[in-house]
């Protein structure tokens, strides 16, 4: 029984870490050179976002990768105010994410190729 009590705990400390997750329904992935509005590759497979705006956090996971970055500046999109903009940075250099105050669209937006995301209600833990 205490080992049951002492997962639920560690279980839900470590959810309790995350601010927002969200479940990626469909993801779309526009490779150089870009057209707007085409997919070069998409699907639904498993992946998901975690934002932490607290602790400056966000890690993707998508498809078999595992994407950690660290949000080093968010403003609201001048061209959209509907958006969100988000520079993230980690060890390979900085990208832009974009997220609609619906919280149901993601733009990760890298130099070579941006991936488009539709996402089920996020999860606020």
């Amino acid at each position: 029984m205490k080992k049951i009590i002492l997962m639920a705990l560690l279980t839900a400390g470590s959810a309790y870490s995350q601010e927002h997750v969200f479940n990626v329904q469909r993801y779309c992935v526009d490779e150089l050179p870009f057209k707007n509005g085409e997919c070069d590759i998409s699907g639904n497979e498993y992946s998901f976002v975690f934002l932490d705006t607290q602790k400056n956090d966000v890690v993707f996971f998508f498809t078999d990768m595992k994407l950690v970055y660290k949000i080093v500046n968010s403003m609201v999109y001048s061209p959209d105010p509907d958006y969100m903009l988000y520079t993230l940075e980690n060890k390979r250099g900085q990208v832009e994410m974009r997220v609609n105050k619906k919280n149901t669209k993601m733009e990760f937006l890298y130099p070579n190729n941006h991936i488009y995301l539709t996402v089920g209600k996020s999860t606020k833990l």
